[in-house]
């Protein structure tokens, strides 16, 4: 069967067989189906777990490091096979687009072979956000956002402000806060940090913990119990357990209208969780410190609240009353960034495409070219770009290095549009095509940095962010040309496939043009 579909092509489509395309492309896709299902294994979340730990990205690195393995033995095994045949240096007959469309087939294969990172990523993310729909994993995510307020955490106010007086600053001691016109306690649950996901915006949560506070304030005590409510339905989904009610976490935490006098509500999973060890004042739950305005070590234990136990002769200090605060507020967390900041967003694929138009150009250029000027062309473009970055260091300025790329480019550029309007010998042209086809992609964006480079020089933009230390709104053009960075570094991809359209036509002209 195999054979019959290499015949058919070969009479057939003779540029699929030559590329060897059809069968590397369907063996890519077999490896990221492969990577799409570890990867959505990978998503899955549980819910049960609160260590406070972070990840250190061992699954990733191995990911890519074995993404990475598989990319350069295909592309090598690919490399011999695709070239076996030339039908371009064999004066095969060819259509003026044949080369342009040889082209997109090796780029294709190009981007399947180096993007096997990017469907395990996807489809790790894609679990996560598989469990909720955007629209309730808002509420959830607010629920645990207010719940926050309600355990162990710490204080928002410290204890001391910084004044100036007489020209100096001077710290003030102080044990209360204003907050909406009156004065709080800094015990108070109104000087409590609340947690924070980054799936919602600063706007949002500051929106958030008025809400919370404002409930307090204006004595609205259903609120919070149908907050609690909320909370523990939560748990209940995920089998989570606690040594309490809603009735009860409300009953605790509930002192209007100073809010000081409450019974804290731990964070931990389980009651075997501890908060930290005593004897080491190390905070186990190192994202927020214990109920004190001071450190572990040198606080005084609340025997209301907690208690002590001692394990293989050291003290630990456990929470009497706990909720599993912890455990939701990861596996939520993970959902959150799921959404708001996934792994596979845009610069992600973005540098997975220019990653698949680079190598692709590299094999094309070969293709087109010869191994003699291909090596040439990398060694003599190496030592370029080596004096240019001497020279651009001692000259100095931003702008410099760009400037020396972009008349290179275009120096190599018309020395090709001469070879082929004169149409003598090819010359050195072999080694320039080379060099022009791997320089076009950095074009447009050396363009567009020189442009912005020389709009913040002549705007004065530089000037006033070294005087005031500060980018403020009045470079209008800056700022333009900060925010559609992104649009001229996706607009130069067409840019690149019309270039390359406009110069596979002339490399079939200049195959014509004698060697020498």
């Amino acid at each position: 069967m195999f054979k019959n579909i290499q015949q058919k092509l070969l009479l057939n489509h003779p540029l699929l067989w030559n590329s060897k395309v059809i069968v590397f492309a369907t063996l890519a896709l077999f490896f990221h189906i492969i990577f799409f299902l570890l990867g959505f294994s990978k998503g899955e979340i549980d819910f049960t777990d609160s260590n406070d730990y972070y990840s250190y990205g061992t699954d990733s690195f191995t990911t890519i490091s074995v993404s990475v393995l598989i990319t350069i033995l295909m592309f090598i095994i690919w490399l011999v096979y695709y070239s076996r045949n030339n039908a371009f240096k064999s004066f095969y007959p060819k259509n003026k687009l044949s080369l342009f469309k040889e082209w997109l087939l090796i780029l294709l294969f190009c981007t399947l072979n180096a993007t096997y990172a990017v469907s395990f990523f996807y489809a790790k993310d894609l679990r996560a956000r598989n469990y909720y729909s955007e629209e309730e994993i808002s509420k959830r995510l607010e629920t645990i956002t207010l719940s926050s307020l309600f355990v162990e955490g710490a204080f928002e106010e410290s204890n001391f402000t910084i004044e100036e007086i007489n020209g100096k600053s001077v710290r003030i001691e102080r044990d209360s806060f204003k907050y909406v016109n009156r004065n709080y306690s800094l015990k108070s649950l109104l000087n409590k940090q609340m947690r924070s996901f980054n799936y919602f915006t600063g706007l949002k949560d500051s929106l958030i913990e008025l809400k919370a506070k404002r409930w307090l304030v204006e004595n609205k005590k259903d609120s919070v119990q149908w907050l609690f409510g909320e909370f523990f339905k939560l748990s209940k989904e995920h089998n989570l357990t606690s040594n309490i009610t809603p009735e009860k976490w409300t009953e605790l935490i509930y002192d209007y209208p100073e809010f000081t006098k409450y019974i804290t509500v731990g964070r931990a999973h389980t009651e075997n969780d501890p908060i930290y060890n005593y004897y080491d004042g190390v905070d186990n739950n190192y994202d927020y410190a214990v109920e004190t305005v001071d450190s572990p070590e040198n606080a005084a234990i609340d025997t209301l609240s907690k208690t002590i136990k001692i394990v293989n002769g050291q003290e630990f200090v456990y929470s009497k009353y706990y909720v599993p605060y912890n455990a939701l507020a990861k596996s939520y967390g993970k959902i959150s960034n799921a959404y708001e900041n996934p792994d596979v967003d845009f610069d992600f694929i973005l540098s997975f495409i220019y990653l698949s138009i680079g190598l692709s150009l590299a094999v094309f250029s070969f293709k087109v070219t010869s191994g003699k000027n291909w090596l040439i062309a990398f060694v003599s473009l190496g030592v370029v770009g080596i004096i240019t970055g001497i020279f651009s260091v001692i000259i100095g300025g931003s702008v410099t290095f760009p400037i020396i790329c972009m008349l290179v480019f275009l120096s190599l550029l018309l020395h090709f549009v001469i070879i082929l309007k004169i149409k003598e010998s090819k010359g050195i042209s072999g080694i320039t095509l080379n060099q022009i086809l791997w320089i076009m992609p950095g074009f447009i964006p050396l363009l567009y940095f020189l442009v912005f480079e020389i709009i913040k020089e002549t705007s004065g933009y530089n000037d006033y962010v070294y005087i005031y230390n500060s980018k403020a709104k009045q470079f209008p053009q800056v700022e333009w040309m900060e925010q559609h960075f992104h649009d001229a570094i996706t607009l130069n991809i067409l840019f690149v496939f019309i270039f390359l359209l406009i110069i596979s036509i002339q490399i079939k002209k200049w195959k014509g043009i004698a060697e020498a």
